[in-house]
């Protein structure tokens, strides 16, 4: 028997749904907090998460071949002065190096050595054992629910115009 007033089933929202969506807002505004007090902490510090900043600019020149300083400081969110400073120690120790530009383009783009690929591929194999060890105790189709949930958390933090 339906209570007289009550809303059609297929009008009411779904509590535990709801539930569900405003845990997942808190859980995003904890993690995006969580991310602030850790930049906000490393204020200041050069070698704060070197091994990220290195594996940042060595995946980056991996990806994009012609990129010069002030493009690659674009995609790496830093000014042309700390992109000439990474590019300068990353030099040093081998790992990039400058070329001339291609297409007829004057000027030079930093490319990565052959020292500078392994050293992105073991960083690279540092940060997966990290991740899958963070992760372990999870199923693999929970892991692709998370990966879909954050693609779509990017749509709703950076909505396309």
């Amino acid at each position: 028997m339906v209570e007289a007033g009550a809303a059609p089933p297929a009008e009411r929202p779904e509590p535990r749904r709801e539930e569900a969506v405003e845990t997942l807002r808190y859980a995003l505004n904890g993690f995006l907090s969580a991310i602030r007090a850790d930049r906000a902490g490393r204020a200041g510090s050069i070698d704060a998460d070197a091994d990220a900043a290195r594996y940042r600019l060595l995946a980056t020149l991996a990806d994009e071949l012609d990129l010069d300083n002030d493009r690659l400081g674009r995609v790496l969110g830093l000014p042309p002065a700390a992109v000439r400073d990474l590019l300068d120690v990353h030099g040093r120790e081998g790992l990039v190096e400058a070329v001339r530009a291609g297409r007829g383009r004057g000027g030079s783009v930093a490319r990565l050595t052959p020292a500078g690929r392994r050293e992105l591929y073991r960083l690279d194999a540092l940060f997966r054992e990290s991740w899958e060890s963070a992760f372990a105790d999870l199923p693999a189709e929970e892991l692709r629910t998370a990966a879909r949930v954050l693609s779509r958390l990017s749509g709703v933090l950076i909505p396309s115009r």
